[in-house]
């Protein structure tokens, strides 16, 4: 009942400021050009895109990226607790679904699951500080045409502030100061920009900075639970403070610094030069006591640094009858990704009877770091438009040359009591490996009469890794050089053609239909090819035969948009084709260390142990259907303008062809809004409620490989025989399904003035969401949940309970 009342509360509060839409006629023709500004409307109406302008982003205070997929129906975060791996999306997820900044895709994470569930490496994959961008575009759906490897599903691309993005137009100066708090995370953003355009030169100067603390949970309120009856006190309130039974998210605090500098010189209307660069650097350090080992502490500093350049020269030729648009690019990318592990163990200062733990001396630091480098240079010509076979054409012709280098190099350091240093060991766990790349497309799209359209395309993309010696100083780890006896790394070569088909019909002023047939690929990353390594704890072998994989995606749609309101629905089919999965066999493995003398009594030379390898599967496939629309409430009911409702539903099914669910796939998911801007947009209200199913246990099946022993030797207890147990079941942690409510809204007292505040969770409900719990891992030192007792643990992946937000924006 007190629910009711606060959603009443919630939604009178549009009501009752409808009394409050009149405002001055000279302000209101003062913000026509600010409105201009903020407003940046698609390209053209694909579908299954979704646009977020930098309007949208700051009307709906995103923050991050589970902020910008937050009211998005088929789309998630593959989240992994201490580290996001990117986006889900039609069924994939992670390496699957690409990113990109300004058209350079961002590199794949290189780490693999064996050294993942040590939590080690630094494994998240980057993306772009929101304050830098003019606009965020969700592609479901295979991509490759257009933005070569890893966009299988679809993928996710920033395009970054531009200089009209901060002048009003009619000015040659502009600029703006945002701050903003986020009470999710307890954090603060600090953005400050300037733009300056005239007709010869364009600037852009933005510094953006964030720094803030772990998410909330809205768990821990529980009865702590013991693992047996001879618990005491104390042993079942450390464990809920220790290790992965730990009930509150692992405190952490965190600061990000982003720059963004462009410079462009119009030689004159037809030709112009330029020059930019972003990036951006942070650190993020976890004191991270659910860490599994229970008898050790272990504290995590992880970073990331980006940087981005590009330099361009563009021609848009007017009288010639053939070109229209001569555009080169040259790219340069730098990445780093790395964490510094701090570990020591826990000592008892009490007696056995009566233990008290504290944490001990440091003896390990180690940094693990992933570098990738990468060079690209590309020529666009664009015809123009011409007439051909009774239909208008134009043409867009692209050409690219690149070079991605990868390699890790590691600093492992142990050290004395007094904190002096032992041994320090620099090394690297697999080759560097180089990737030469060159490829080209072609693209018409073609007018036929005032109905239909058509879109069609094609690409070629070569690619070849080629390994690459150790480096002076850097050498592979044993395991590594005894793996690679048995199988030397050779130079692996992908060409995969990619083909886009679209047809779209007009019917009338309100009504589209259409057709869409678009391809996929993904090459395998280095570590997926190249990796091996050699351990009794745990086996990879490597795999240059790998295949890269493949998706075609299929998509029926029909859009309406009238003065009532829009609509938008689409029915799908994402077919996968060699399907890249992480297969776990249980293999004998040799101990070289065992003698011939002791074999069988003490140890034995060949044991069983898991061995992992990359493999093609031969097909995954997903389908689904979509619909979202709005509805202009002033058309239909006495209320005022600027009333809207709003609505989107979204539902996916698929599944591997091992009979394994693709986890990523995402529950039902209802979104609906009711919303209020004053006409003038000098404030505006907006609620959204959303509702996401609970993941069924039929549509999470997953396969589990252990090794049992089932004989000892009477004499030593030494195991004799092991046997493999397959399990297929149902995925351990489910959602329940949950709604949530959320009310946002932006109010100018002044002319270039915004300030915003939001309620999220209004209710205060307490849910987990399905991309927090499919990324516990089952045998994991790391992310992972006392699943043996009665899965203590799970109460710090709760989602954040009511929190708030606010920002102040000047513009001038």
């Amino acid at each position: 009942m007190k629910q009711n009342k606060l959603l009443g509360t919630a939604y009178s509060l549009l009501a009752i400021t409808t009394g409050l839409s009149s405002v001055n006629l000279a302000w209101a023709e003062d913000q026509l050009n600010e409105i201009k500004v903020e407003s940046s409307a698609p390209e053209n109406d694909k579908p299954s895109v979704v646009r977020k302008t930098n309007r949208d982003i700051q009307r709906e205070l995103i923050r991050d990226t589970r902020d910008l997929v937050k009211y998005t129906t088929d789309v998630g975060i593959a989240d992994n607790g201490r580290r996001l791996k990117g986006f889900s999306m039609r069924g994939v997820e992670g390496n699957r679904v690409g990113i990109s900044v300004d058209g350079v895709s961002l590199p794949d994470f290189e780490e693999n699951s064996l050294y993942a569930r040590y939590g080690n490496f630094n494994n998240s994959r980057l993306s772009i500080d929101s304050e830098m961008v003019k606009s965020i575009d969700i592609v479901k759906g295979s991509d490759s045409v257009n933005m070569g490897s890893g966009y299988l599903g679809g993928g996710v691309n920033y395009r970054t502030m531009n200089a009209e993005d901060l002048v009003f137009p009619g000015n040659s100066v502009g600029g703006l100061l945002r701050s903003g708090y986020a009470g999710k995370n307890r954090e603060w953003v600090n953005t400050a920009g300037v733009g300056a355009t005239n007709e010869h030169f364009d600037l852009v100067l933005m510094y953006s900075h964030r720094r803030g603390h772990e998410f909330k949970s809205a768990g821990g309120d529980i009865t702590l639970r013991p693992r047996n009856r001879w618990d005491s006190a104390y042993d079942i309130a450390r464990r809920a403070e220790i290790g992965e039974a730990r009930i509150y998210p692992d405190p952490s605090n965190h600061r990000n610094h982003s720059y963004l500098a462009k410079l462009t010189w119009k030689i004159n209307p037809q030709h112009k030069v330029g020059v930019s660069v972003n990036g951006q650097r942070g650190k993020r350090y976890t004191w991270e006591y659910s860490y599994a080992m229970n008898t050790s502490w272990r504290e995590a500093d992880d970073y990331e640094r980006r940087f981005n350049g590009n330099l361009f020269y563009e021609w848009k030729a007017e009288n010639n009858p053939v070109i229209g648009l001569v555009r080169t690019d040259f790219d340069y990318q730098k990445i780093e990704n790395g964490a510094i592990n701090y570990k020591g163990d826990y000592e008892n200062i009490g007696s056995w009877r009566n233990p008290n733990y504290v944490k001990g001396s440091l003896f390990h630091v180690d940094n693990r770091n992933m570098k990738t480098e990468y060079k690209r240079a590309t020529l666009r010509i664009d015809s123009q438009p011409f007439t051909l076979i009774g239909g208008e054409h134009l043409l867009s012709f692209r050409a690219y040359i690149a070079q991605r280098d990868f390699k890790n190099i590691n600093n492992d350091k142990v050290l004395n009591p007094n904190g002096s240093v032992s041994s320090e060991r620099i090394y690297t766990i697999q080759r560097p490996v180089k990737t030469a790349q060159y490829g080209f497309s072609l693209k018409n799209d073609t007018f036929w009469n005032e109905i239909f359209s058509s879109f069609i395309g094609v690409r070629y993309d070569h690619e070849k890794l080629k390994p690459q010696p150790y480096e002076d100083g850097v050498p592979c780890t044993p395991a590594c050089l005894r793996a690679e006896e048995r199988n030397k790394p050779k130079d692996t070569t992908f060409v995969n053609w990619n083909g886009f088909i679209g047809l779209d019909a007009q019917v009338n002023p309100t009504w589209k239909v259409g057709y869409q047939l678009g391809t996929g690929y993904r090459v395998p990353t280095a570590t997926e090819v190249f990796f091996t390594y050699d351990n009794p704890a745990g086996n990879w072998k490597a795999n240059p035969n790998l295949k890269a994989e493949r998706s075609i995606s299929h998509t029926l749609y029909t859009q309406a948009k009238h003065d009532l309101g829009t609509l938008d629905a689409n029915v799908y089919y994402t077919k996968y084709r060699n399907f890249l999965f992480e297969q776990e066999t249980t293999d004998m493995y040799f101990n070289p260390q065992c003698s011939d003398l002791y074999d069988g009594l003490y140890c034995h030379k060949w044991s069983p142990a898991p061995f992992q390898q990359m493999v093609n599967l031969d097909s995954a496939r997903i389908y689904g259907l979509e619909v979202k629309g709005s509805l202009n409430l002033n058309e239909v009911t006495p209320l005022p303008e600027g009333f809207k409702l709003s609505g989107a539903i979204g539902y996916a099914k698929g599944k591997l062809s091992n009979n394994d669910s693709l986890l990523s796939i995402q529950p039902l998911k209802l979104v609906f809004g009711l919303d209020y801007e004053e006409p003038n947009e000098k404030w505006g209200i907006f609620s959204r409620l959303t509702y996401q199913r609970g993941k069924k246990g039929g549509d999470a099946k997953i396969t589990e490989r252990d090794s049992v022993c089932t004989q000892n030797n009477w004499f030593t207890d030494l195991c004799e025989r092991w046997d493999e147990v397959v399990t297929h079941r149902e995925y351990r942690w489910l959602n329940k399904s949950y709604w949530v409510f959320d009310m946002f809204g932006y109010y100018r007292p002044v002319k270039n003035v915004t300030l915003r505040a939001g309620v999220y969770n209004l209710f205060d409900k307490k849910y987990h969401t399905w991309d927090s719990l499919r990324g516990i891992n089952y045998r994991s030192t790391i992310n992972t949940v006392d699943y043996r007792y009665g899965n203590q643990g799970l109460e710090r992946f709760y989602a954040p309970g009511r929190n708030f937000s606010a920002s102040i924006e000047i513009r001038f």
